[in-house]
């Protein structure tokens, strides 16, 4: 509904029904209310909650391009999950475990159907059929779906886009809530910090394989998404391979489509979102001056050499955590290459990572050749994802990321008890030096004439073929660039756990942190999504769950509202502020020659 509405798809749209279904939970389980009582205020809660997103958030960035408002739900998600999980708290930190007693149950070849299951049926039937009704038979309905057609026109011909974007908002709100109620009683809840990916992918496999543009098409593929997902629970104890099937669901259903998901139109895409901009060169009088160029020299071997050294002055327990850092901060250039050369939102990039740490595994040899094995593979997977994606609208790739991630975990089941026999501290070092010396190649890529094909292909595909770029080829070559990054990441970071790498590593929502680590240091700039990574991952170490979700969310909401640049434009300010210190005064401009007839005339 949001997207045929809104041109949105929300990521935040299961933990915003989290957070009402998980008070339910806690008054009926806690407090003992009876739950037609509780599901009132849980209600209320998830339309508030809805109406803040609306208002607070997305109404602000409403003429910012679809990926910013992706970003922008990446940071509710994170506020929201956190809430969820801080809920329980304040109930004494029980869990919202309940139950419906409807009193009857049905029994269908041998399986018994309780009340929960019961009640979730009717309600899909029922909020099916009221959700049509009020999307083709109402006022409100027909002038949502018209602002989702042409919002230009809609607004011509007086159509409130501020009413009724929300009451969309009111009526997803509702419907999330309706859901979050009902899953907790029948797969319970974890305070695990954040929305599993499962539950995203189950969300969006449905409306994938409708293309996003029949209402009763999602409900039919989502009855038989659910069966094939419960099937798979009931008959196989293998994990992961349900996600496995849900991914493959996906790709199948993008690679077989052969119309956009959303309509025809040039989409503004990276270069008009402050984050993801470059940083403003130096003058050519600064940037040529002796004197700058060896405070940058300088300031690069230091910051090398203190990398190489990091390792020595940190405990032996420390050293992992420095690793292991080290190989994410090469994760989050790996999102930033996608976004600054592809203008893509890259949802599963350290899922793609947990691949290239499956592949490192298994192949022998030196680590060396290990993680160019992982990186020439990823490449190779990011250049299939680009070409299945191609004509496909901003949407695909990142659907695509996120269901390679969701399937991650069936290869990587094994890693927890498979590692590399090495030593963490030079791991660190190396890991530490990569992923400057990567930055430092990205920022190179960035100025030579590949560099503006690439970026010339990502702002404008019609116009770039008139300064020799090929939108597919640039496209092709951007994305390859950045999932071999990931595959060298995920090598990298296994090499950091000589143990083997313990369940959960390579989540998609970690995937999400990556990215929410680049928005807060500035996709647009390699420094920033260095001092982000740096900055972040240290605060995420420290933080305990739910504050760790809610730092995330809360970091990016800020940047996507307030400060687009992030850390880069702090960083950017610094160097400047440096560079006239260090480098020549700007040379005056040359005046005209004065007449000796105008000079006698003037005096």
């Amino acid at each position: 509904m949001l997207w045929r509405t809104t041109r949105l798809v929300n990521l935040a749209q299961p933990a915003l029904g989290l957070v009402g279904g998980v008070l339910v939970g806690m008054l009926v389980h806690e407090a003992h209310w009876n739950f037609w009582f509780a599901l009132p205020l849980g209600l209320l809660v998830g339309t508030l909650l809805a109406l803040f997103c609306d208002r607070i958030v997305l109404r602000r960035l409403q003429e910012a391009p679809r990926a910013v408002l992706l970003v922008a739900t990446v940071g509710l998600a994170g506020i929201l999950s956190g809430l969820a999980s801080a809920v329980p708290f304040i109930f004494r930190g029980a869990l919202p475990t309940y139950h419906i007693t409807l009193g009857i149950t049905w029994t269908i070849n041998g399986a018994i159907i309780f009340g929960p299951h019961i009640l979730a049926l009717v309600a899909f039937v029922v909020a099916l059929v009221a959700l049509y009704r009020f999307l083709h038979h109402s006022r409100l309905g027909l002038a949502a779906l018209a602002l989702g057609q042409d919002a230009e026109r809609a607004r011509a011909l007086g159509v409130p886009a501020p009413l009724v974007r929300s009451t969309v908002w009111v009526v997803a709100g509702i419907l999330s809530t309706v859901s979050g109620v009902l899953i907790i009683p029948i797969q319970g809840f974890s305070l695990s910090g954040g929305v599993a990916p499962t539950v995203l992918l189950l969300a969006l496999a449905p409306a994938v394989l409708a293309g996003f543009r029949s209402l009763t098409g999602a409900a039919a593929a989502a009855i038989a998404t659910g069966i094939v997902y419960q099937s798979i629970i009931y008959n196989t104890t293998h994990q992961g391979l349900t996600e496995l099937i849900l991914a493959l669901l996906v790709l199948v259903a993008f690679a077989i489509q052969r119309r956009r998901i959303g309509r025809a139109e040039v989409a503004t895409r990276a270069s008009s979102w402050e984050a993801a901009a470059t940083p403003r060169p130096l003058p050519y009088h600064m940037a040529s001056s002796p004197g700058v160029g060896t405070a940058f020299v300088t300031f690069a071997a230091v910051i090398i050499a203190a990398a190489i050294v990091g390792p020595s002055f940190v405990s032996p327990g420390s050293r992992v955590l420095y690793a292991t850092s080290s190989a994410m901060a090469i994760g989050v250039l790996s999102i930033a290459v996608a976004w600054m050369f592809a203008g893509e939102i890259a949802l599963g990039h350290w899922g793609l990572a947990g691949m290239g740490a499956w592949l490192a595994a298994h192949v022998h040899g030196p680590i060396a050749l290990r993680a160019v094995v992982a990186a020439l593979v990823l490449g190779a997977v990011g250049a299939l994802l680009g070409l299945i994606s191609r004509r496909r609208s901003s949407l695909a790739f990142p659907v695509l990321g996120l269901a390679a991630a969701a399937a991650a975990p069936i290869l990587l089941v094994s890693l927890h008890t498979r590692g590399i026999s090495t030593e963490v501290a030079p791991i660190g070092s190396a890991s530490a030096v990569i992923a400057i010396l990567t930055a430092m190649a990205i920022w190179r890529l960035r100025k030579s004439d590949l560099g503006v094909r690439m970026v010339a292909a990502r702002d404008d595909p019609a116009r770039a073929p008139w300064l020799g770029a090929q939108p597919l080829r640039e496209r092709i070559i951007a994305l390859t660039i950045s999932c071999a990054l990931a595959g060298l990441a995920g090598a990298l970071y296994l090499a950091s756990v000589p143990a083997g790498i313990p369940p959960g590593v390579f989540d998609a929502r970690v995937s999400l942190d990556l990215l929410a680590i680049g928005v807060i240091g500035g996709l647009g700039s390699v420094a920033g999504a260095l001092a982000g990574a740096g900055v972040m991952l240290g605060a995420q170490y420290i933080l305990p769950e739910p504050w760790r979700t809610l730092a995330n969310g809360t970091g990016v909401l800020f940047v996507v509202i307030l400060r687009p640049a992030g850390l880069s434009g702090a960083i950017t300010a610094v160097r400047d502020a440096a560079v006239r210190i260090l480098g020549p005064a700007k040379p005056s401009a040359p005046q005209p020659p004065v007449s000796p007839a105008k000079a006698t005339v003037g005096a």
